[in-house]
């Protein structure tokens, strides 16, 4: 990680993927004030027909009805993802932040300067393997 968390650029496009309308929102609502580009759908199967390759920076999956279904969809396409792609789950209150295999694991926090934090992290690291940072 190169420690310079990436400003947000219109071109940074996220797919956001909830079970939870309120919750999405929300995050929605945070992710487009920090001027990232967002598209919502509501659960996995929605998500594997808007998903295309080099179309999204970041998947950011939160699927609390069916995490199963949200894992696999990582899992899917992490194997045809391009490097410069991110994907991140996420995952209970207050655990650790890690990667597991290509999916990064952010931990779900009542503070959205948390969340916004993370993203930046991944879009800096995206950033440095572009050699735009």
């Amino acid at each position: 990680m190169n420690g310079n968390p990436a400003l947000p650029k219109a071109e940074w496009k996220i797919l956001l993927v909830g079970d939870y309308p309120g919750n999405q929102k929300v995050r929605a609502a945070i992710l487009k004030q920090q001027g990232y580009v967002v598209d919502t759908v509501r659960d996995a199967e929605e998500a594997r027909t808007r998903w295309q390759p080099n179309l999204y920076d970041l998947v950011l999956v939160d699927v609390d009805r069916n995490p199963w279904a949200g894992i696999k969809f990582c899992q899917e396409i992490c194997k045809v993802a391009s490097p410069r792609q991110q994907v991140a789950l996420l995952v209970g209150y207050r655990a650790p932040a890690t990667t597991v295999s290509d999916v990064t694991l952010i931990p779900k926090d009542e503070d959205p300067k948390y969340l916004v934090d993370r993203i930046r992290r991944l879009f800096g690291d995206v950033a440095y393997k572009r050699g735009v940072a």
